[in-house]
């Protein structure tokens, strides 16, 4: 008899969305924590810390504060850098359950590509291996708000 277990169910987070800068500028945006710190995050959220170690296999670490609530952390680390065309990183909601996984600490993998477009950047995001329907949907207004966060910063 062979028996097969079911593997978790993975969710993914999908955004593209396009800036009026140069793929530098929208990489640098991405990897200086001084400008993560006036824009990342969703609206009405801040980044009181934010420390990163630019190389494969270097870390970084953010502090977020939402508008009403302690400040939480996310952390993780380089595994692909292509400057300026690419990113890939893990994320870890460090102390905390993913949104809608219940006592369960998960390390996703988020990876960003920068496609230039004659002056602009195209931003392709993909947040994988989100635990559950719930998590996909909090990371996915998440991202869209901190994007819109990240044009606002770009102008």
């Amino acid at each position: 008899m062979n028996i097969q277990t079911a593997m978790p169910q993975q969710h993914t987070v999908s955004i593209v969305r396009t800036f009026n800068a140069p793929c530098e500028t929208v990489f640098e945006a991405w990897t200086d924590p001084d400008a993560l710190k006036s824009w990342f995050g969703p609206e009405g959220y801040s980044l009181d810390f934010a420390e990163v170690d630019l190389r494969v296999g270097g870390a970084y670490r953010l502090a977020m504060r939402p508008p009403e609530g302690d400040v939480f952390h996310h952390v993780g680390v380089f595994r692909e850098i292509n400057r300026p065309k690419r990113l890939v990183m893990t994320w870890i909601l460090e102390n905390q359950p993913c949104d809608g996984a219940a006592n369960q600490d998960c390390e996703t993998v988020i990876s960003i590509d920068f496609r230039d477009l004659s002056g602009r950047t195209e931003v392709v995001l993909f947040h994988d291996l989100l635990p559950t329907k719930e998590s996909r949907d909090g990371h996915e207004f998440g991202w869209s708000s901190s994007l819109d966060c990240l044009e606002t910063f770009i102008g």
